[in-house]
């Protein structure tokens, strides 16, 4: 997500065609984290309620991501400006790297906890 953002924002100071470059770029990179972070959410969640967590996770981040993001872009343009509203976005993109890189140094730790849990 990290990687991500300077490219979204680069995308929206381009011109078409090049634009689509750093949009695929950018697009790229939103995504590369859907693996690691499955494997992390599978990792700390206990065996028993893994697929309980794996629907918690889907129904949160369509929530917060896709549900909100339409109509919050559609306030802050109405307001601003399309550049001010994909701003906001990008903004919210570097958020959540940080926030993941955060929360990076509790996996091994939690990782453990729902081994011993499961073992017990």
């Amino acid at each position: 997500m990290i990687v991500a953002f300077p490219l979204f924002v680069a995308m929206l100071f381009t011109p078409f065609p090049a634009a689509w470059f750093l949009m695929f770029g950018s697009v790229f990179f939103m995504f590369l984290n859907t693996g690691p972070s499955n494997t992390a959410l599978a990792n700390v969640a206990l065996p028993k309620v893994r697929a309980t967590a794996f629907a918690l996770n889907i129904l949160i981040i369509h929530t917060l991501g896709d549900a909100a993001a339409f109509p919050t872009i559609g306030f802050i343009a109405g307001h601003t400006s399309m550049t001010i509203a994909f701003l906001f976005v990008s903004g919210m993109m570097l958020l959540s790297g940080v926030i993941w890189l955060s929360g990076m140094k509790f996996l091994g730790h939690d990782t453990a906890l729902v081994e011993r849990a499961a073992s017990a």
